[in-house]
């Protein structure tokens, strides 16, 4: 695992958000049980700027559903602002990823039929908030990421770098504890995709904790630490 420090005074200030201890992911297909994480232990404090590296079937996907509560180890305890999620149910895990994760996919997985102001209000009305408040964080978030005009667009009607970029809006919408990249340039040109990149390390400088799952280099390059699976593990 190769780690880039941050000044000792600026770690000691930071406080634990995330902590895997010893968990394991083994999917059992009927005839053969493949094991996609080995004993993994990690912590990610708050506020930092981590990207999660590997070759194909190393289990880099595996950890960030785990990561982001979308599926439970089979062994080992996941904790998330010192509470034991592994152990939640379906439901109350579902509360935990709507109102603590925001994920950014590479393939967007916004709804087309929706405006970009819509497809960001949805964590809104997932987390059941007011119709005033939904307002506001949608005109914020769109802000944010430089889209305040084009909120009544329909994803085809967008760029690629603009459809990530509601992408990465709709994940702020929650003000979650953690931000999930899945290859968030994969399906962006190279213009689009420093730009992307250039957002989000403004949104690690605002305090904002990220987590990348990326094979390129160049973005993992941004965070300041890089994490390296194989066949399961941690190098």
């Amino acid at each position: 695992m190769a780690e880039r420090q941050e000044a000792p005074a600026a770690r000691a200030a930071l406080e634990r958000l995330i902590e895997l201890a010893g968990v394991s992911k083994v999917y059992d297909s009927g005839h053969v049980a493949v094991r996609a994480l080995a004993d993994i232990d990690l912590q990610i404090e708050s506020g930092e700027y981590v990207a999660i590296m590997g070759p194909s079937g190393s289990g880099k996907s595996t950890l960030m559903h785990i990561l982001g509560c979308l599926d439970y180890p089979t062994s080992g305890s996941y904790f998330l602002r010192g509470k034991e999620v592994s152990q939640y149910g379906g439901k109350r895990l579902a509360a935990v990823r709507c109102r603590e994760v925001g994920f950014v996919f590479q393939q967007f997985n916004l709804l087309p039929r929706l405006t970009a102001a819509r497809n960001v209000e949805l964590p809104l009305l997932y987390a059941g908030a007011s119709a005033e408040r939904r307002r506001e964080v949608v005109a914020d978030t769109l802000a944010k990421v430089g889209l305040s005009d084009r909120g009544h667009h329909r994803p085809n009607e967008l760029s690629g770098g603009e459809v990530q970029r509601v992408a990465i809006a709709r994940a702020l919408a929650n003000d979650p504890a953690i931000i999930l990249a899945d290859e968030p340039t994969g399906n962006l040109d190279s213009k689009s995709g420093d730009e992307l990149m250039q957002l989000l390390d403004g949104l690690y400088e605002m305090g904002r904790t990220l987590v990348l799952v990326t094979h390129d280099d160049n973005v993992a390059r941004h965070a300041k630490r890089v994490i390296t699976l194989r066949d399961g593990r941690l190098v």
